[in-house]
């Protein structure tokens, strides 16, 4: 084989590469520069800052309202017109100073400009400007084709000038230089009495909005600015670098409309937050200078009040930071005598329950969203944990867990019955900043000490619900005792009463109450009781509320979908062909899915269903659990294997008793394998004698023996938060054990085989007996 020979030099050499020097003339003239490069910019950056950047319509909307309020708006109105079909209007309008004609030209059309930087209050009311970035404007990309911007402003010498800008977003195409496209404008005098402000038009709006999707854009909208003005923190003295006199804030307001969208019209209006008076506790909290969290809490029915210093933690980087929560209790006493009742409250618990965050006054999506626990509040309450072993609370709160008996962390609250702010400042907590994306805080170490801030304010104000019901239980004690008292007075006296009845009208008595009896108990065997039917409809709402996400998330795809068609269908060319058919394609299995989803609703309580035990199909019964959350399985990946053997069949029961069973197991499993690398769930069933024996497992987190036991008990759950199925009520186990126990069945969990992690069981004896079965 040949030898290779390496030679090594000596000599020195730089690895960095250099660009030619150019040597100078000889007459001594200067030499020209080196050859160089320049970056451009490609147009389709406005799409990358616009509907990529921004990942909802609310936030897109928010930092235009924002650019109103650095422009020292008193007033924002929002109005949507004609947007319950494609193509509606989005009309932005302030009375702010404006922009004069250079200010649009060197601000608004450069990007990412310093000149919030340099000048970070406004030019009046010297407020805090609230971007940074400079990139907002292009939200309205993510709104709409086309923007239409008019701008009235005073200039230097008090002429006003109207300048209107028309932008095309379609002209900024991928591969088009972004300084080479034109972007056409009107320049004309104003009349001194008209109003300075910014106007902003957007036209073709890219999405149709449905009835639920205004709602939610409503909601976010609408708790844009902080709710309660008190707690708005005074900015860092700044220097405006203006020569404006500053002049004292007379308030930022905000409206939004919805006009000529037919049934979407009765949306318009503001949200009411009357029914925080019926909370049960308010808590306020602050951090001083020294880094100290000051905690106060009022019990509204009583007056009473308590205060508590957290020397436990160290705030530093949050001072000035501030908290209000109200403590919502879901009771029927609390909310007598209003224009809502409790179902009222509760829903909106569900949809506005949560505690947000407000930089500068406005707030950072999405903190305190349905669905989003960044205080981990669902997620302690799902597994029937302490979160003071996180937290750390002080002594005193402590000392006041240590008093109560049981377990009162159980009734710290969750997302959905606290309704609160944490209001900070960027002036003053430099620390924290918010994402480019203009959605969540940059998770520093301040905003870890911001979350411990609200969680132990929380967390005492829900200990103090526990000591007052305790205090409640006690009273009702003593008052129950001499109700039993009463009781036994009255029985005595009812005995002596019959006593004195003569034998043949007491016979006859006793007659008819043992055919009374005999007709419950006849009725009793032959339908389902009451308490049964309960137990299906506490399982009916879990099947609904999933499937009615479901339909709703099928539904916008399927309109997306249908938009998509109606763009390429008048010039699909043949190298889209085949992705044309691909779109086409998925809104037929679409359809397809959401006719099987509403086929299931009326199953669960389908007279059928509850008024005849049979003998059933397994397999089959199986399948029908399974189809409802194929749409589940498929977004987050889950396996399913139906290894049911197809000819076994269930002991009599009711069909939806035995829907019940599955759909509690079934959900309790997929929350289980949720999040997990490896996600499967799987059914095994098999008959031993005069029993069938029926197993599900799943590759989920698997469930410690010692808790075993207790998950058959009420309202024990540990299931972590699921973004579809909900943290679940506690009652799951509860109603498949006490369905079983009505035919001498049983369920328990046993040792899983691998890859599974937890494994249930459910017996049903077979007594060889079906009413009019089959």
């Amino acid at each position: 084989m040949a030898k290779r020979v390496v030679r090594m030099s000596k000599k020195k050499t730089s690895r960095k590469p250099r660009a030619g020097k150019v040597k100078p003339e000889e007459n001594g003239e200067k030499p020209p520069p080196p050859p160089s490069f320049t970056f451009s910019v490609d147009s389709s950056l406005l799409f990358q800052l616009g509907e990529r950047l921004v990942a909802k319509p609310s936030i897109a909307l928010a930092e235009l309202v924002k650019n109103a309020y650095d422009a020292d708006a008193t007033k924002v109105t929002v109005t949507f017109e004609t947007i319950g079909k494609p193509g509606g209007t989005i009309v932005i309008e302030d009375d702010g100073h404006g922009m004069v004609f250079e200010e649009v030209q060197d601000n608004w059309m450069r990007i990412a400009t310093p000149e919030k930087r340099r000048h970070p209050a406004s030019r009046y009311y010297r407020r805090p400007l609230t971007g940074a970035k400079g990139v907002g404007r292009f939200a309205a990309r993510r709104l709409g084709a086309k923007l239409i911007l008019q701008s009235i402003a005073e200039r230097d010498d008090g002429t006003k000038e109207s300048v209107i800008t028309d932008f095309d977003w379609a002209d900024f195409t991928e591969g088009k230089d972004l300084d080479k496209v034109s972007v056409p404008y009107t320049r004309q005098a104003a009349t001194s009495e008209t109003k300075t402000g910014v106007s902003l038009f957007i036209e073709q709006a890219r999405d149709a909005w449905t009835e639920d999707d205004l709602n939610e854009l409503r909601r976010d909208l609408l708790s844009l600015q902080n709710p309660f003005p008190d707690l708005a923190i005074k900015a860092a003295p700044v220097r405006s670098g203006k020569k404006h006199k500053p002049l004292s804030d007379p308030g930022f307001n905000f409206e939004m409309s919805v006009a000529d969208s037919g049934e979407l019209d009765k949306l318009s209006g503001g949200l009411g937050e009357a029914f925080l008076s019926r909370a049960f506790a308010r808590l306020d909290g602050r951090v001083d200078k020294k880094g100290v969290a000051h905690y106060d809490i009022e019990i509204l029915k009583t007056g009473e009040t308590d205060s508590l210093v957290d020397n436990s933690h160290d705030y530093k980087g949050l001072e000035n930071a501030l908290v209000r929560v109200y403590l919502m209790i879901y009771k029927d006493e609390y909310f007598k005598g209003t224009d809502f009742g409790l179902r009222d409250a509760q829903n909106k618990g569900r949809e506005e329950g949560g505690v947000r965050i407000y930089l500068d006054g406005f707030r950072v999506f999405p903190y305190g969203e349905a669905g989003d626990d960044w205080l981990q509040l669902d997620e302690y309450a799902a597994k029937n944990l302490d979160l003071a072993n996180v937290i750390n609370p002080p002594e005193k709160v402590i000392e006041t867990r240590n008093e109560l008996h049981g377990r009162p962390f159980l009734l710290i609250p969750k997302n959905n019955q606290v309704f609160g702010v944490v209001s900070l400042s960027q002036s003053r907590h430099e620390n924290i900043e918010i994402n480019v994306t203009r959605d969540r805080l940059i998770e520093t170490e301040a905003v870890k000490r911001l979350r411990l801030f609200a969680q132990n304010g929380i967390y005492w104000t829900g200990l103090k619900y526990a000591a007052h019901s305790a205090e409640r239980r006690a009273k009702k004690k003593k008052e129950s005792v001499k109700s039993v008292a009463e009781i036994i007075t009255d029985a005595r006296v009812a005995v002596e009463a019959v006593a004195e009845i003569p034998d043949d009208q007491r016979q006859t008595i006793v007659w008819n109450l043992n055919q009374a009896i005999a007709r419950a108990e006849e009725e009793e065997q032959s339908h389902i009781s009451e308490i049964s039917m309960l137990r299906i409809l506490a399982s009916a709402g879990t099947t609904i509320t999933l499937m009615n996400h479901q339909l709703r998330a099928l539904n916008g795809a399927v309109l997306r979908s249908e938009h998509d068609l109606l763009r390429l269908r008048s010039d699909v060319p043949k190298k889209l062909g085949k992705r044309f058919h691909e779109i086409a394609s998925q809104i037929s299995e679409w359809r397809e899915t959401m006719e099987l989803l509403t086929s299931q609703l009326g199953f669960l309580l389908a007279p059928d269903a509850r008024q005849r035990r049979r003998h059933h199909v397994l397999y089959e019964v199986v399948e029908d659990v399974r189809k409802p959350m194929v749409y589940y399985m498929k977004k987050f990946g889950v396996i399913f294997h139906n290894r049911v053997p197809r000819s076994l069949r269930t002991p009599a029961i009711y069909r939806a008793e035995l829907y019940s069973v599955l759909m509690n197991l079934l959900s309790n499993a997929l929350k289980a394998v949720h999040g997990q690398p490896e996600r499967v769930v799987a059914v095994d069933a098999e008959k031993q004698g005069r029993k069938m024996l029926l197993r599900m497992s799943d590759t989920g987190v698997g469930l410690p023996p010692e808790r075993r036991e207790m998950s058959f008990k009420p309202f024990v759950t540990t299931s972590a938060p699921n973004p579809v199925l909900g943290v679940g009520t506690g009652l799951g186990l509860k109603v498949v054990k006490d369905i079983l126990d009505l035919y001498d069945g049983d369920a328990r969990f046993i040792p899983a085989d691998k890859p599974y992690k937890t494994c249930i069981e459910i017996i049903i004896p077979d007594k060889g007996v079906a009413e009019n079965g089959n």
